[in-house]
């Protein structure tokens, strides 16, 4: 319990998690509501809330994960944080998972801080139960590969510095290329919707707002993007270990 309670304030302590995970999503979230709920006619309100919700969402998992840990745990790697803990018998593997649990609980903390201010506003009407488990999971299978495709870059860059400027080019690159900065997919020249096709951000974006309410959906495009992205988050991931090992040895 002291650990994962280290663990936990290490992760809150980040204040770039908290105000990119969840005060730069809400302000975004309910000032684009406020701007374009005047010009769109009521019927199209609902799906508009969704679409706005959801990408916003998205940014959670992104940030406090993908950029925070990576921001925090390339720190203990250089700082050999890491090497003292194990000294004081936390193997590597029982730290990595109690980074992971305390990176969960952050993100599912800052989900429902968003959801929380923005669902009223917003009007959002309720998901069927195959729409909140398609968000559920989704939300889940994308924490997860983030996590282990940070924990590789931090392992492969051993600093700070370069682990830094790897995660957030890739982070920006993610929310152009998903439509979360403005430019939407269909807008894309061809050849780099090819490219965002290849991200499971990009297809709940375009997906989840269609399926909210439906009981049935064809999954497969989310699914294979998923799956590429856990492929390469997992390959990361090895590499990572791999040249740990190969330092060491």
């Amino acid at each position: 319990m002291k650990y994962i309670k280290y663990e936990l304030l290490n992760t809150l302590g980040n204040f770039f998690s908290i105000l990119f995970g969840v005060i730069m999503p809400t302000m975004m979230t309910l000032l684009f509501y406020f701007i374009f709920s005047k010009e769109l006619p009521a019927e199209a309100m609902g799906k508009f809330s969704i679409q706005i919700y959801v990408t916003n969402l998205l940014m959670a998992p992104l940030a406090v994960i993908f950029i925070g840990f990576a921001a925090l745990f390339s720190q203990e790697i250089e700082k050999e944080v890491t090497v003292r803990m194990s000294l004081f018998g936390y193997t590597e593997k029982k730290q990595m998972q109690m980074k992971f649990l305390a990176q969960a609980i952050v993100v599912t903390l800052s989900i429902l801080i968003y959801t929380m201010i923005v669902a009223p506003i917003l009007k959002l009407p309720l998901p069927s139960i195959f729409g909140f488990l398609v968000v559920a999971v989704s939300v889940c299978l994308l924490s997860f590969g983030l996590f282990i495709a940070a924990y590789g870059i931090s392992l492969l860059m051993k600093k700070f510095g370069p682990t830094f400027g790897i995660v957030m080019t890739i982070y920006f690159a993610i929310m152009m290329l998903s439509g979360m900065m403005g430019v939407q997919y269909n807008q894309l020249p061809a050849p780099v919707q090819t490219i965002a096709k290849l991200l499971p951000t990009t297809h709940m974006i375009q997906d989840i707002p269609k399926l909210w309410t439906k009981n049935q959906y064809n999954l497969m495009p989310l699914m294979q993007s998923m799956l590429f992205l856990l492929a390469v988050c997992v390959l990361l991931y090895l590499w990572g270990i791999h040249s740990k090992k190969r330092r060491l040895g």
